[in-house]
């Protein structure tokens, strides 16, 4: 049975997981690539995914073994005598349909170790995701901050000139009702912040006290140019540990077929030897064991293998278009957000500060009231909650380029819904 190094080798050839010592790192401000290694270091899930190695190590070992020897004694006595025979019998039927299991065993241990590096990498792109969201929800709460300090200025100053009698009912009921609404938005805004925390901690695989750590950083900046991308969906179907694990189940699911087919026409091949004692006399003779399909041809279990042959191959089919189309649609959304972003950044943002600016000019020639310079501040802060939802989307959208780039699509649906196939000798 190969070792566990041996079994990882393939994983860790794909997935570069630095040490780390988790209760160390959770001392200090975290970044974003320290989140992955405390995930990769920690994860439950990935432990789990990494056990199965451990299971297909077995069954291919299990695939090479003949099975037990069958020692049959009888004992038979008489009035004067008594007579022993034993015989020992081993089935070789392993040996004729060994090939096929083993190749079978090993496609499945091929598919395992892909399904093992995926779902590392996959966890490092869907903690490089989180971690972008939480520090947007921090920004988020900045500026929500400050939409509702500009919303808190102007309702109480319209409540100062009602109560001087300079304004209507109307118009600070209007104020009021912005100022509650800004309350509301920066409350959700601290909810949102909470519910990505714990998102983020099920990703790393922390509860308890080790929840109590610290985000550093911010979002970064657009790059100057758009990415190109659109050999993406070639790059990702040429990575793609999802196909590579489609293709080695339905190989094995192919070499199961065709051991199934065998062991129909010759269920059972055993030989061994033949002793017989009698009053002291030995006999020894060679023993033969056959199975004939006289009454079962193994309809069932052929029907079986057939079937599952047929799935997986369908898999394999569906998970190429389904790759394919996630590649375009991961295209699309990180051109488009960076399109976004960017008419943001270089165009709403600018002249909505044109805006405040010249607003304050004109409220200091006292051409201006307070409120609009209010209003202009507030947009001001709107324009920014957009500018930093568009440069969130943007860099989730590239964490999956990049994951599609190393291998994986993170949206892609299980193509094992009965399990791993096992096949028993």
């Amino acid at each position: 049975m190969p070792s566990q190094q041996d079994l990882r080798a393939p994983v860790d050839a794909r997935v570069h997981a630095p040490a780390i010592d988790v209760s160390a790192a959770l001392r200090k401000p975290i970044d974003a690539e320290t989140a992955v290694a405390i995930a990769l270091a920690n994860s439950p899930r990935l432990a789990a995914a990494l056990d199965e190695l451990g299971v297909a190590g077995g069954d291919l070992a299990t695939a090479v073994g003949l099975g037990p020897t069958q020692v049959d004694v009888q004992l038979r006595f008489g009035d004067k005598n008594h007579e022993l025979e034993v015989d020992a019998l081993q089935n070789v039927l392993g040996l004729v349909a060994m090939p096929r299991r083993r190749a079978a065993a090993r496609a499945e241990l091929v598919a395992v170790q892909a399904d093992a590096a995926a779902t590392a990498l996959r966890l490092a792109a869907r903690v490089r995701i989180a971690f972008a969201d939480l520090l947007a929800a921090q920004q988020e709460i900045e500026l929500r901050q400050t939409a509702f300090d500009a919303a808190d200025a102007a309702a109480t100053v319209r409540e100062r000139m009602h109560a001087a009698g300079n304004t209507s009912d109307l118009a600070q009921a209007r104020d009021r009702d912005a100022r509650e609404q800004a309350r509301i938005d920066l409350a959700r805004a601290e909810a949102e912040l909470e519910r990505r925390r714990e998102k983020l901690n099920a990703l790393l695989g922390l509860s308890g006290a080790q929840t109590g750590w610290l985000a550093s950083g911010a979002l970064h900046e657009l790059p100057a140019a758009a990415p190109a991308l659109d050999d993406l969906e070639q790059i990702a179907v040429a990575a793609s540990l999802d196909l590579s694990a489609g293709r080695a189940r339905s190989d094995a699911a192919a070499n199961r077929a065709g051991a199934a087919r065998l062991t129909a026409f010759l269920p059972e091949f055993a030989i061994g030897v033949s002793a017989l004692e009698l009053e002291g006399d030995f006999e020894v003779g060679p023993a033969l064991r056959l199975g004939l399909p006289l009454f079962d041809q193994r309809a069932g279990a052929r029907a079986r293998a057939n079937a599952e042959l047929a799935r997986r191959q369908h898999e394999l089919a569906a998970t190429a278009v389904e790759l394919r189309a996630e590649a375009r649609a991961a295209r699309i959304t990180a051109l488009a957000a960076y399109e976004e972003a960017r008419h943001l950044h270089d165009i709403v943002l600018p002249l909505r500060q044109q805006i405040v600016d010249e607003t304050l000019l004109h409220y200091n020639a006292m051409d201006a009231d307070p409120f609009q310079l209010i209003v202009a501040r507030r947009d001001l802060a709107d324009g920014g909650h957009q500018y930093l939802d568009a440069l969130r989307r943007y860099w989730s959208a590239m964490a999956e380029v990049d994951a599609l780039r190393a291998g994986v699509a993170l949206d892609m649906p299980p193509t094992s819904p009965g399990g791993r196939d096992v096949d028993h000798p």
